[in-house]
C-alpha cells in the first residue's frame, strides 16, 4: 500500500477519535481510553512520518525544508498531548487543548493531503512510495497494530 494512502488513513482515524472526545461532559473511563487511544495512535502516526517519510522526501531539494516545518508542528501537538494526559476528557482545559490539536490536524491534513502527498507521489513515483507504505506497515506491526487495527 502507498505510504501516502495509509497517512491518510491515520488522519481520518485521528480526526474520528478527536471528534468523539469533542465537548464530552463526564469523566467516563471510555472517554479516557478514547484519548489513550488517540495519543498512541498521533505518537505512532507523527514517527512514521518523522522517521520514514519526511526523510524520504527531504532527499530531494522540493521538499528540503518540510522536515523542520512539520516536525515543529508535531512537537506542539506532542506537548498538547502531554497536557491533555494530565486532565480529565470533561475538564475544560483539556477542552481547549483538545480544539487547538484539532485545528493543528486540520490544517496539517490539508496541506499533506492537497499539496505534499500528490508530488511526493510524483516525486519519487509509485515503486518508492509504495516501499515506504511497507516500512510504515513494518513499523505498525512492531509496535503491535495489525493492518486491520492501525491507525
Amino acid at each position: 500500500m502507498r505510504a501516502t494512502e495509509i497517512l491518510i488513513q491515520d488522519h481520518r482515524q485521528a480526526l474520528s477519535l478527536v471528534e468523539q472526545l469533542e465537548g464530552v461532559r463526564n469523566d467516563e473511563r471510555g472517554n479516557r481510553e478514547t484519548f489513550r487511544t488517540l495519543r498512541a495512535a498521533l505518537e505512532l502516526h507523527m514517527r512514521e512520518e518523522e522517521d520514514i517519510y519526511y526523510p524520504a522526501l527531504a532527499e530531494h531539494e522540493e521538499f528540503s525544508d518540510l522536515m523542520d516545518e512539520n516536525v515543529a508542528e508535531h512537537e506542539m501537538v506532542k506537548a498538547n498531548l502531554i497536557q491533555m494526559s494530565e486532565l480529565s476528557p470533561a475538564d475544560a482545559a483539556f477542552q481547549t487543548l483538545l480544539t487547538e490539536t484539532k485545528l493543528a490536524l486540520e490544517a496539517h491534513m490539508e496541506e499533506e493531503e492537497s499539496d505534499i502527498f500528490p508530488r511526493s507521489i510524483e516525486l519519487l513515483g509509485e515503486e518508492r512510495i509504495n516501499e515506504l507504505g511497507n516500512q510504515i506497515d513494518q513499523m505498525k506491526g512492531d509496535t503491535g497494530l495489525s493492518q486491520s487495527a492501525r491507525i
